[in-house]
This record gives C-alpha cells, structure tokens and sequence, in this order.
C-alpha cells in the first residue's frame, strides 16, 4: 500500500515531492484524465518560494517567474501614487524572491519533478466518489474512484492525504459539510500579450488601481510576454462557485467607468474580448484538518479569500511542514508501524500550522474590504497592514519549530 493523494494541483504535486523527501512513497490521483492547471498569474511571495527550494524545483522557478521591482497602489481614476512597496531588496529582507508568474508554468515543473522521481506515481481519471476510514491506527483507508467510463476501483491506502480543493469531497465527508458564504465581490481575470500594450506607457513590475468597491490588478508573467490582470466589482448576491465561468470585457470595463485609461486599455487588448469570471466564497476556518490517517491540505483544509495572494503559498508552506513532520515522527518513532508514524505526523503538522494558516484567513478576508473601501485615499494615509506588516513573509516553511 502507499499513501494516495487527492489532487494533482499544486498541492498535492508538492506534498507527492516532500513525501517522497521523507522517504515515503505516494501516488496522485487526479480526476481529469489529462493533468493541466487552469488559470492566470499568481504570486509566488518568499515564504512560497521557500518551501520550493527545499522541493527542489527553486532555481527553475527563478529562470521563469518575474520579479517585481516595485510594487504600487494608486487611485482608480487620477493614477497618483497611494502607497508604494520596494521590492529590490527583497532577498536580503527576507532571504528570498518575491515571484510572479504563470500558474501553469508553476505546475508543470512540479508535475514534471514529481514523472521524474515517480514515473508511475500519478493516476488520471480517477474521481473520488467514496472514502471510508476512521480515527484508528489499525483502520486501513479505503478509497472509491469512479473514472470516464463509470467502472469503480477501490484503493487500500497507508494513509490519505486530500489536496482536492475548496469543494473537497473528504473534508464534507470526514469533517463535515461547510458551507459557503458569497463574500461580496465578482472577480474577472485575463491575459494580455505585452506587444499588444505598446503604445500604453506601463510602469514596472505590478499595480493595483484602488476604487470604491472596486479593484484592477495588473502584473507581467511569462518573463514580460503577457499581462496578467484580475478587477474585482462589489455586487450584492453572486449564485454559481467556480474558477472557469466565461465573461466579457465589456462587462468588466463598465463596472469600472472611471477607472484610468491604463485600466480600459489593457482590457481592450484582452483577445476575443473574452476572460473568466467568478465570485469569491468565503468558508469559516476548520478547527480541524486530521483525523486518524487522513489529513487536509491547502485549500480543501483552508480556503481562503485572495486579497492576500496567499493561497498557493499557503499550500506549498503545508507541503513543506508535513514532510518535515513524516521526516522527524519517523525518525523519533522508528519502532512503530507507519500508520502510527503518519498519524503522529499529520497531527503534528496541523499543530504547526493551524495558527498562521487562520490567521492568514482571517486577514484575506478583511484585505478585500480595506482595499476596496469608499475612501481609497485613506489608503495613503493610514497604517499599511498587509504581508509585510504582518510578518507573513518572513515565515519559512523549512527552519519552522514543529509543534
């Protein structure tokens, strides 16, 4: 038996490459029968990367990411400048990058890394329907998939650990059903080619133009080939939970009337006229994400609102801490078998980081509300509370005191 990962994401590719560090085999199961992540930019902040360096995939992250020089938010309508972030000295603040980069490209060198040390630990078209497991050590998981054609294989696992999402099917099914709460705002994101913005005088690195009730992100990826950007709109109710629902530009560029030309520029440029569109759901904390041999990770244990830019980081730092975890139960543990081993470790490992993780929560959900206030000059003004002032960056995964 192994231990079965739920979710080929970015969670789960990581934790697969800091199980197989702590000398434990895995294997993925992932319900898409052709593993490929969805999506746009996402930032990769030096708590993230890390945890990526300790994975082993670090320096090909550096050679396709972008590093920002600065970062800045400005006002929505006039441009001017409300609070400005230095981001030159980044490494020797914290001891290392702050990234941007394509989330794709994040994922297929942690796919590629994990083919590479375990050719045959990723299975495809396996959509858990079933899980049955209990709190004892000497309870054998097992898990239930269903693939494309309706057959079912059953799985015995060592141990369980799902990485299968904000809709995870083991944290209704081993924690409980929470239920989502519509947190107010409607996102759109799309992808710019740079050569389209020629024209369009671009300062570096990224930008957040800040409205009432109303926010444009703008960032490079790709190594400055694309634009990545995300606006976000207050509305009062928002029905459908999802990443990839199909919107228009036009829809976006009239919910921020006013908004400055370098804004409507770059939606202009979106090709088809076409982005994503989704609403953000909010989900109280779980006091708890282990139970026996099964544990939760990233955003099937936390998910969490993205004003922070904290959810794949968040992911990669759980990875991280859990095969250090495995490494020193199983170390400190070596007479006991290895159910009793991972249950210590899993147990040890929500110890660890439950307390940042809600904290990290708790802020994302207030970041929302602080930007897009109906004052964004205020912004100027008061006290900046966000990942620097928090402290979030500091963090490291690697040297972390485990509980």
């Amino acid at each position: 038996m192994t231990t079965a990962i739920i979710g080929a994401g970015i969670g789960g590719l990581a934790t697969a490459l800091a199980l197989r560090k702590a000398g434990v085999t895995a294997v993925v199961y992932e319900q898409a029968s052709a593993v490929g992540e969805v999506g746009a930019g996402l930032s990769l902040t030096p708590n993230a990367v890390k945890a990526l360096d300790w994975l082993g995939v670090g320096e090909r992250i550096r050679a396709l990411a972008d590093e920002p020089p600065q970062m800045l938010t400005c006002h929505y309508a006039s441009g001017e400048t409300l609070v400005a972030f230095d981001r030159s000295d980044t490494v020797q603040r914290y001891g290392a990058p702050y990234l941007q980069m394509h989330r794709a490209d994040l994922h297929r060198v942690l796919l590629d890394e994990w083919l590479k040390q375990s050719p045959d630990g990723l299975h495809t078209d396996r959509r858990l329907i079933a899980l049955e497991a209990n709190d004892s050590a000497d309870a054998t998981p097992r898990l239930v998939f269903e693939d494309a054609t309706a057959h079912r294989h059953a799985v015995d696992a060592t141990a369980v650990i799902a990485a299968d999402g904000l809709k995870s099917l083991v944290r209704t099914q081993v924690f409980g059903a929470t239920a989502p709460r519509f947190g107010g705002f409607v996102a759109w994101r799309g992808l710019v080619p740079l050569a389209a913005l020629a024209d369009v005088p671009l300062s570096a690195g990224s930008k957040v133009f800040a409205g009432p009730g109303r926010l444009f992100v703008r960032y490079p990826v790709r190594r400055g080939g694309l634009m990545n950007y995300v606006a976000f709109a207050r509305v009062d109710e928002w029905q459908p939970e999802g990443w990839s629902q199909t919107g228009t530009v036009a829809e976006a560029a009239a919910l921020l009337q006013g908004f400055h030309p370098e804004v409507h520029a770059i939606l202009a440029a979106t090709p088809e006229g076409r982005c994503h569109k989704w609403g953000l759901f909010a989900r109280e904390p779980l006091p708890q994400w282990t139970r026996g041999r099964v544990a939760l990770l990233g955003d099937a244990a936390h998910p969490m609102m993205p004003w922070f830019g904290q959810g794949a980081a968040s992911a990669l730092e759980d990875a991280v801490v859990l095969g250090r975890c495995v490494i020193a139960s199983t170390t400190e543990t070596h007479a006991q078998s290895l159910p009793t081993q991972l249950i210590t470790a899993f147990r040890r490992y929500e110890l660890t980081r439950h307390a940042r993780v809600t904290l990290i929560h708790h802020e994302s959900a207030a970041g929302g509300e602080r930007l897009a206030g109906m004052q964004p000059e205020r912004l100027r003004d008061q006290p900046v509370r966000n990942e620097d002032s928090l402290g979030l960056f500091s963090y490291d995964p690697v040297s972390e005191a485990l509980a």
